[in-house]
């Protein structure tokens, strides 16, 4: 399917700025009233306003012309978006997760949730979809809680009486337990019962924090693998094309013979993967979606590298269930001193 800007390029019958934006508004009308009326194409239909208003941002800004930016404020007021909408709208479709199609369903359809959840490193957001902390009907105050700082909250002042420890049988009980923690943690909290994670389960939190370490470590060296390769075949060839030097030539000589700088053609002082990703899209040597593909394909090379402990996928229950799941897995211990966690 062709975008926007590809139809104003190739079809004679879109010939104008104003045919294009006239285009353009039609198709954010049809998408913005399908977004509202079925929820299964919502988040489709995100992705694809914010490509729409990514197209007509950067045409505008190509042609620079007072008629474009007055066709972009009316456009914008005809759709009813307002400029701080917009930019959640791009965020949102250019983010290698949110617009990945394996996440349909496992994510808020919701813009401003998802807006919240662009402030997490891709590598982040995977693993909280993949350990069910994040799903389709996660609300807004929950993203916000992850995407911001976590604050140690302050031991309440009241007193405390100790009532029991619970432990869980210990075959399959990372599985059993994250298929219930949800639900039992907001029990906890609502009804004002505090607790504390045994060493196990911190434990495990600790792992999966190394875990994205790992991973976050493996994208970037491999995302620098590809730069430089990329790059390399680029000079080669430019300098083939215009004959200024033999084959055998240091590569440092052809990058000043062409007139590059060490932070253009190189990745040296690059501290992530996203100072990586803006040199290569600046120099044009690949776009946007392209590089997305390539950086889902190195993560899941890495989470497949560095394997989890969690469960793969967990499933909501239904309240008999979780309560259910309650009974079975968790036993009290009387006559504890503490309510000091989870044994295991």
């Amino acid at each position: 399917m062709k975008s926007n800007i590809e139809n104003f390029i190739d079809y004679p019958n879109i010939q104008s700025t104003d045919d294009y934006f006239k285009s353009s508004k039609n198709t954010l009308r049809k998408l913005i009233d399908e977004q509202s009326l079925h929820e299964h194409r919502a988040l489709k239909c995100i992705i694809e306003i914010g490509k729409t208003l990514s197209e007509l941002q950067d045409y505008k800004k190509r042609i620079k012309s007072s008629k474009a930016d007055e066709l972009w404020t009316d456009l914008l007021n005809e759709v009813e978006l307002s400029p701080s909408t917009v930019t959640k709208y791009i965020k949102i479709s250019t983010h290698p997760i949110l617009s990945d199609k394996r996440f349909i369903g496992r994510i808020p359809v919701s813009v401003f949730s998802l807006y919240e959840l662009t402030k997490l490193e891709p590598v982040t957001l995977q693993l909280l979809i993949e350990s069910n902390e994040i799903s389709a009907t996660s609300g807004r105050s929950v993203i916000e809680s992850l995407s911001k700082p976590v604050v140690t909250s302050k031991k309440s002042s009241s007193k405390q009486v100790p009532l029991m420890s619970l432990s869980i049988p210990e075959k399959d009980w990372i599985k059993n337990y994250k298929n219930f923690e949800p639900e039992l943690l907001n029990l906890l909290k609502k009804l004002g019962i505090s607790y504390e994670f045994s060493f196990a389960l911190n434990s495990l939190d600790k792992s999966e924090v190394t875990r994205m370490k790992k991973v976050q470590k493996f994208v970037f060296q491999q995302s620098k693998v590809f730069f430089n390769q990329t790059v390399k075949n680029y000079i080669d060839q430019q300098c083939r094309h215009k004959n200024l030097c033999p084959p055998q030539t240091p590569f440092k000589k052809k990058m000043k013979l062409l007139m590059f700088g060490v932070d253009e053609v190189t990745t040296e002082g690059c501290i992530d993967i996203s100072e990586v990703s803006v040199r290569l899209i600046d120099l044009g040597l690949v776009d946007q979606m392209e590089w997305n593909k390539r950086y889902m394909d190195w993560m899941d090379q890495g989470l497949t590298k560095f394997r989890s402990k969690l469960p793969e996928s967990t499933h909501d229950l239904t309240h008999e269930d979780s309560s259910y799941a309650i009974d079975e897995f968790f036993t009290p211990v009387k006559k504890r001193k503490d309510f000091s966690g989870f044994k295991v």
